[in-house]
């Protein structure tokens, strides 16, 4: 059905924002249905490539984050360095890296096929301690399943305080002109 849908409206590129989508359409979309007729980009690698080009006047943040790499988007897509061009080209923020990032950074959780246990919960407070530790006020994801399943181990052991968690979409707006909007 999304294929036809695509085809209909006669799209040339689509832009996803959730890794999982991405990366059907990306790699398994073309070994079912052979070579597709559009272009596919993880919102990531457009913008990154759109700041190379001049493309935005990002606004100031003053802020320390981290960022959790997604499996999906990182280990499974190769996709590491366009989340942080576009952290390293917000002015007046600061990207403090986990001690495992890019391939060696830990999951969030929710790719171990199995719902809220205490296996996960205990993967989560793991990774939410290294980002905090590394002194970041923000963890930055982008991938929602990451932040939904991060907040809600924040939530579910009074974190909250300790640090938050941001989609990198949403930090891009808010630099772009957006106020406070998550």
């Amino acid at each position: 059905h999304n294929l036809q849908v695509i085809k209909k409206g006669k799209a040339d590129k689509i832009v996803f924002s959730c890794p999982e989508g991405y990366a059907i359409f990306k790699q398994i979309y073309p070994e079912l249905f052979g070579e597709l007729k559009f272009e596919v980009l993880h919102i990531t690698e457009l913008v990154a490539q759109k700041l190379k080009e001049g493309g935005f006047n990002l606004g100031e943040i003053v802020t320390k984050v981290t960022y959790q790499d997604p499996c999906r988007l990182g280990r499974f897509l190769g996709i590491y360095e366009e989340p942080r061009e576009i952290l390293k080209a917000i002015p007046g923020l600061e990207l403090i890296e986990m001690p495992r990032n890019r391939k060696e950074a830990i999951c969030c959780g929710s790719s171990t096929w199995i719902n809220c246990s205490r296996v996960n919960k205990r993967i989560q407070l793991e990774r939410l301690k290294e980002a905090k530790d590394t002194g970041a006020e923000t963890l930055i994801t982008a991938c929602p399943k990451c932040k939904i399943h991060l907040s809600c181990a924040l939530k579910d052991n009074d974190l909250e305080e300790k640090i938050s968690i941001k989609d990198l979409n949403v930090l891009l707006a808010e630099s772009l002109g957006g106020k406070d909007i998550a």
